[in-house]
């Protein structure tokens, strides 16, 4: 089921709670799904790259990253954090 732009927006917000909250397995499938109906969206990249820094799953968090980069390069906070996966 597609999800309008604002649809989007709200269930990344929910994904970005689930983050905070440590329930990485409901932010990942909320996330992932959405990816596959926007696969270049920067802030759904982004997230995805961030939850898999904070399970320290460096490689898939470092693809992401640079997902990220390839559509936005000067993306500092992307930066930043593949800097600080790559260094792992």
């Amino acid at each position: 089921m597609a999800h309008s732009t604002e649809e989007i927006r709200e269930l990344v917000e929910e994904a970005k709670f689930y983050i905070l909250n440590q329930n990485y397995e409901k932010a990942e499938e909320i996330l992932k799904s959405l990816l596959q109906e926007s696969p270049r969206d920067k802030e759904i990249l982004y997230n995805l790259g961030l939850l898999y820094e904070l399970t320290h799953e460096w490689g898939k968090a470092k693809d992401f990253f640079e997902k990220v980069l390839e559509l936005d390069p000067d993306n500092d906070q992307a930066k930043e954090h593949l800097e600080r996966v790559t260094k792992l």
